[in-house]
């Protein structure tokens, strides 16, 4: 399982270059703020080289075709690293699932013409008698597919229609799992809780837990825990001491070793 991180508002630079510091997968931008999430992931971007960058959108603001420009931008800012979270807000499943599509297929790098439910591109209006029968987004993103992740309240049914990996937000046992099964996590900066719960996520199947800083954590001790104990993979036999109540994260073993 891979371990990403959710950034602080207002924080989306330093903690994406802490977290890529640490070896994680990826960070979420946007979770405070969905509305200012695109500006967020540039920020996160450009501190960053390797780290994937993953943008909660919220969906039924604006019109798709502009959001895929902004989503275009993005993908090129960061050579590619880009992954969307879709945020359902207050659209049904239809209407998200509709507007999911537009996005994706703006996105594919081709030429769009698409009629749903909800939206025609292009839109054909008698006053464009003479406008083309598709569009595309330019520039084109640096990947040659965007991947999709879907959250909100009807996230599971856009994920059921259109086979998009959903974010889970309990560790609950996955009877189907996917290839990309993401989830999200508050953590509470405690070494022997916090072990407990990613390991939980981990039997349930998921394959990327993004883990939310406690509020007031300090940066370096909690991310030096979380990169180096949190992970799954990592076994934990016996410690040199045990981690106090006071947050403070425990020494590596071989810390004093190679300080001599």
């Amino acid at each position: 399982m891979r371990i990403g991180l959710v950034l602080g508002e207002g924080q989306e630079a330093t903690q994406a270059k802490l977290a890529e510091a640490h070896g994680l997968f990826g960070v979420i931008a946007g979770w405070g703020d969905p509305l200012t999430a695109v500006n967020a992931a540039i920020y996160a971007s450009t501190a960053t080289e390797f780290v994937r960058v993953v943008t909660r959108l919220r969906l039924g603001l604006e019109h798709p075709v502009t959001i895929a420009e902004e989503l275009s931008i993005l993908d090129n800012v960061n050579n590619g690293r880009t992954i969307v979270l879709a945020d359902t807000g207050e659209l049904t499943p239809e209407s998200a699932t509709d507007e999911i599509a537009v996005l994706r297929e703006a996105l594919s790098s081709r030429p769009i013409q698409h009629a749903g439910p909800d939206w025609k591109v292009p839109a054909g209006l008698p006053a464009n008698a003479t406008a083309p029968t598709s569009i595309s987004v330019t520039p084109k993103p640096a990947q040659l597919e965007v991947a999709f992740w879907v959250t909100g309240a009807v996230a599971e049914e856009v994920g059921a229609a259109s086979g998009l990996p959903v974010l889970a937000r309990e560790p609950r046992r996955l009877t189907k799992p996917k290839l990309v099964e993401p989830g999200v996590v508050s953590i509470s900066g405690r070494l022997k809780p916090d072990r407990e719960l990613v390991t939980k996520w981990a039997e349930a199947g998921v394959t990327h837990l993004f883990v939310e800083l406690p509020p007031g954590a300090n940066l370096d001790e909690t991310m030096r825990m979380v990169s180096r104990y949190l992970a799954p993979e990592v076994l934990m036999p016996h410690f040199p001491r045990v981690m106090s109540e006071s947050k403070v994260p425990l020494p590596w073993p071989g810390d004093a070793h190679n300080k001599k």
